[in-house]
C-alpha cells in the first residue's frame, strides 16, 4: 500500500487525527456538557437532570471522556515516533473492536436507533481498517531497514567494484 516513509507518515497521520477525534470526544464528555444533552440523549429516563440516577450517568460518561482524552493525547504525543509505538496503536484497534463495533451492536440488539449506532460502527470500522493498513505497512518498512542496515561495527557494503 506505502512504501518507505509515506508508510511511517501515512501511521503518523492516522495517529494525530485519530488522537484529535478522541480530544474531541473527551472534551464532549464533561460534565456540563453531558448535563445539557441528556435530556435529548435519555428522553425517556423519566428523572430530572439533578437525580442521583442521572448523576451516575454523567459520571459514567464524564469517566469515559477522560479516557478518550488521555488516549487521544498519548496518540498525538507519541505519533513523532509512530513504529516504536506500535503497541498503542494496536490497543487502540483493539478498542476500537470491543469498545466501538461490539458494543454499537449491543446498543442496537438491546432496540437503540439502529441507523444512528449503524453509522458510528462504520467510524469505528474505517479507524480500525486505516490502522491496521498502516501500522502493518509501517512495521514492513521499519523490518525492511533493519534487515537492510548493517550489523554494529560493520561498514555499510557496496555492490561497486
Amino acid at each position: 500500500m506505502f512504501v518507505g516513509g509515506a508508510a511511517r507518515t501515512a501511521l503518523t497521520w492516522w495517529m494525530r487525527g485519530v488522537g484529535a477525534f478522541y480530544l474531541f470526544l473527551g472534551a464532549f464528555n464533561t460534565p456540563f456538557v453531558i448535563e445539557a444533552r441528556l435530556p435529548a440523549q435519555y428522553p425517556n429516563l423519566g428523572v430530572p437532570v439533578s437525580s442521583a440516577a442521572a448523576q451516575a450517568l454523567v459520571d459514567t460518561w464524564f469517566l469515559f471522556g477522560l479516557e478518550m482524552g488521555v488516549v487521544g493525547a498519548a496518540l498525538i504525543y507519541f505519533s513523532r515516533s509512530p513504529v516504536r509505538h506500535l503497541a498503542l496503536v494496536w490497543t487502540v484497534i483493539v478498542l476500537e473492536v470491543v469498545r466501538g463495533v461490539l458494543d454499537d451492536l449491543y446498543l442496537i440488539a438491546r432496540g437503540n436507533d439502529a441507523v444512528f449506532y449503524s453509522g458510528f460502527a462504520v467510524v469505528h470500522l474505517v479507524i480500525i481498517g486505516t490502522g491496521i493498513a498502516f501500522a502493518r505497512g509501517a512495521r514492513r518498512t521499519s523490518a525492511s531497514a533493519v534487515a537492510a542496515a548493517p550489523a554494529p561495527g560493520q561498514s555499510p557494503r557496496s555492490d561497486s567494484v
